[in-house]
């Protein structure tokens, strides 16, 4: 699904506004064309949620951007066992941008002990030197918070939730003193936690108590893409039937026919609907990811009075009064060859990341893991070598995929 669950009125004189925002957007983007991002974490970053998240955004809204990821979360790590596994897992592979997301372990699930928080400061600090002295940009993202109902009773939740605050309060404090991008991912996702257990006292989206689920996955990507300077929407497009003026936000038109109960044309979008899993809708509304990540903004002025239909490559997205289609709806939600596109996109993204964790078993970063034994190596380098290719052969297919995106869109009045 996308971004969105309802549609959004959007000007028509908006679309020169939203073209130069994209404009400032790409000019601010942490990650550049050709750069390779790592996210370095614990076992939230290896749950691989938030992670395909932010691959999706880039997939589908920088397609001209050549970026490949990697995930490096490890389950039950710490910033100082970061420190130890850093080259093998991070520095070996030349990164330009590495995303760090420790914390929850370091604290130790106790009350606050200083000299563990001391040691914690002290890791990330040695973190970031070794990153900037291999030329990378970082980014820091909090601990997230716990969700005090959903834990056992060997811990005093609430305390601890207090004592991952000041472990926040830490990486702030570092980003700023040593020029890091930062994303407060833990005040965002206590937000919306406390707001939504006002409206159902049942509500979670930390069903064990420390992993997020989806919605808060979902939050934890709309912080660090902020973090990254991203806030680019999705193509934008505006079209006078009357003169037959086309104002287009990074997207272009062919063949536009206008007639009296009909309005056709291609289309080809440089920036697409993202993808989430169906089930962050329910943190939507306590969250402005939608209107600040996710219009899909499209206007017909001009038109006869009554309903039209929208069709798009076979797919019917809607129908709509004449007026609301002069002021401008938002597609995003609806049915559309977009949210095939963001599904195939995702489904290639969640592969990429699995078979990618799969050579890392191989290589031995888990410690639990057995590794082949040293009369193996020539066939364990190889087949670390088949999977890396099976990486590529996946990145490539879902940008050749959203690259071939143009699609044929057809309004026409309801009789």
């Amino acid at each position: 699904m996308s971004w969105s669950v309802r549609r959004l009125p959007i000007l028509v004189a908006a679309m020169v506004i939203l073209l130069s925002a994209g404009i400032a957007a790409q000019a601010d983007l942490l990650v550049k064309d050709g750069d390779r991002v790592v996210f370095l974490g614990d076992s939230i970053t290896q749950q691989r949620i938030y992670t395909r998240y932010v691959m999706d955004y880039f997939a589908l809204r920088y397609p001209e951007l050549h970026v490949t990821f990697r995930n490096a979360g490890v389950g039950g790590d710490t910033a100082v066992g970061a420190i130890e596994r850093l080259h093998k897992d991070v520095l070996d592979i030349r990164p330009n941008v590495v995303t760090i997301c420790f914390g929850m372990n370091d604290a130790g699930y106790k009350a606050f002990d200083r000299e563990r928080y001391e040691t914690y400061t002290a890791a990330m600090t040695v973190l970031l030197a070794e990153l900037k002295g291999a030329q990378a940009k970082v980014a820091l993202l909090t601990p997230g918070p716990v969700d005090p109902d959903r834990g056992e009773s060997w811990l005093d939740w609430n305390v601890y939730n207090d004592v991952l605050r000041r472990y926040a309060e830490g990486v702030k404090e570092l980003a700023a003193r040593k020029g890091a991008a930062f994303a407060d991912s833990r005040s965002l996702l206590l937000d919306v936690q406390t707001r939504a257990k006002k409206d159902d006292p049942k509500f979670t989206m930390i069903p064990d108590a420390i992993h997020p689920s989806a919605p808060g996955q979902a939050l934890m990507a709309y912080a660090l893409l902020k973090a990254l300077g991203c806030d680019r929407q999705p193509s934008g497009l505006a079209i006078d039937a009357r003169t037959g003026k086309v104002t287009a936000d990074r997207c272009e038109v062919e063949g536009l026919q206008v007639s009296e109960d009909q309005v056709r044309f291609d289309r080809r979008d440089d920036a697409l609907p993202t993808y989430l899993d169906p089930e962050v809708a329910a943190i939507f509304k306590y969250a402005p990811m939608l209107t600040e990540l996710n219009r899909y903004p499209f206007a017909v002025s001009g038109l006869a009075p009554g309903k039209w239909q929208l069709t798009v490559a076979g797919t019917e997205a809607g129908t709509f009064f004449a007026e609301e289609l002069g002021k401008g709806v938002d597609l995003a939600p609806l049915p559309g060859p977009w949210q095939a596109l963001a599904t195939v996109v995702n489904d290639l993204v969640e592969d990429q990341e699995s078979i990618y964790l799969q050579k890392r078993e191989l290589n031995g970063i888990f410690s639990w893991i057995a590794t082949p034994p040293p009369e193996a190596e020539v066939e364990k380098l190889a087949l670390m070598k088949k999977l890396d290719e099976a990486v590529g052969v996946r990145e490539r297919a879902w940008a050749d995929r959203v690259s071939a995106s143009t699609w044929e869109w057809r309004l026409a009045r309801v009789p």
